[in-house]
């Protein structure tokens, strides 16, 4: 297994350099020391680019290799070994149907030869046959040197005819068997290939079905679940609103029969003064005062009381029970100044 390693730093850098050690003096030792640093980084970043070329190439080859495994599994899994044998033995049968194509050549071409040779050795004994009555000594071996050679040769034509005979038969049943190897070759791959539609076809069928018992089981459980939550939901959250504008509103209507309370005392100190400063006065010599003058405190009180019962009664009264009671304060103090005048 392949490990990566960090970028190593430079070995064998100078110790001025490493220590950040500048007590040297003079612009040559600064020099050397610059040029010694870059000399080593660049030593070091040729070392780093190597290793981790070596590391590219040895991962490479591992995940290659890796591959190559998977796709056997995968061939070995599937089935398609035996297809993958089939092509092989496809090959080496064409590679011995070549050679025996070959051998048929050679013999046809050494059958040719001997049938030539045969020819050439007949041709030669009708020539001397043909002057048979001029024969020398020589001539006589010569025939009988050409009828013993006829004779070699014959049987030179005679095996390359069977040996050409032997090699087109191999070439035949090499063929026959190359013939064979591709149908079986062939029926295996439509073997495979209806299998791995077939499986497929179950796949898709199984991923369908998964799908409609997930969507059944989504309408039946999840939505009702779902649906029920979200009526909890925004029932809790009804109940919260409602919750709030109640206590909002207890408060309010809290604070109003606060402020109502004040000024119902408020009225009836107000009252009270008013109508001791009424009783009390005395009416002037020589003045008329309006009828209906001696009856104001009268007419207040009974208001008053009246907009009290009527607050008690009913609360959505309250704003204009607050008006009309400011509204005979109002009278009172406007009947007071006008009997004192």
């Amino acid at each position: 297994m392949l490990t990566t390693s960090a970028p190593q730093s430079p070995p064998n850098l100078p110790h001025s350099l490493r220590n950040g050690d500048s007590s040297s003096s003079g612009p040559p030792h600064i020099v050397s020391g610059l040029l010694a640093a870059r000399e080593f980084i660049r030593k070091w970043s040729e070392h780093n680019a190597i290793s981790l070329r070596h590391r590219t190439d040895g991962l490479m080859a591992q995940l290659s290799s890796t591959f190559h495994q998977l796709g056997g599994q995968i061939n070995r899994v599937t089935g398609y070994e035996e297809i993958e044998a089939l092509k092989r033995r496809v090959v080496e049968q064409e590679a011995r149907i070549d050679a025996a194509r070959a051998s048929a050549r050679g013999a046809k071409v050494t059958y040719e030869r001997a049938v030539q040779q045969r020819s050439n050795s007949q041709r030669e004994v009708n020539d001397l046959l043909q002057r048979k009555h001029a024969w020398t000594d020589t001539d006589v071996s010569r025939f009988t040197g050409l009828v013993r050679q006829d004779h070699l040769h014959e049987q030179e034509e005679a095996r390359a005819k069977a040996a050409v005979e032997s090699t087109e038969t191999k070439v035949e049943e090499e063929f026959s068997e190359l013939t064979r190897c591709i149908l079986g070759r062939y029926h295996e791959e439509q073997v495979w290939s209806d299998k791995i539609r077939s499986v497929s076809t179950y796949g898709s069928l199984a991923v369908l079905g998964v799908n409609v018992l997930v969507f059944i089981l989504a309408i039946i459980l999840v939505e009702p679940w779902k649906r029920r939550r979200l009526i909890q939901a925004f029932e809790r959250k009804v109940d919260e609103l409602t919750q709030a504008n109640l206590n909002v509103v207890e408060r309010s209507m809290k604070a109003i029969e606060a402020r109502l309370e004040g000024q119902d005392q408020l009225i009836a100190r107000l009252l009270a003064a008013t109508t001791a400063e009424v009783i009390e006065q005395k009416p002037l010599a020589g003045m008329t005062y309006p009828e209906h003058t001696s009856s104001v405190a009268e007419e207040v009180s009974t208001f008053v009381e009246n907009a009290h019962d009527l607050v008690v009664r009913d609360r959505e009264m309250v704003v204009m029970i607050t008006c009309g009671a400011i509204a005979a304060t109002l009278a009172g103090w406007i009947a007071r100044g006008y009997l004192g005048r």
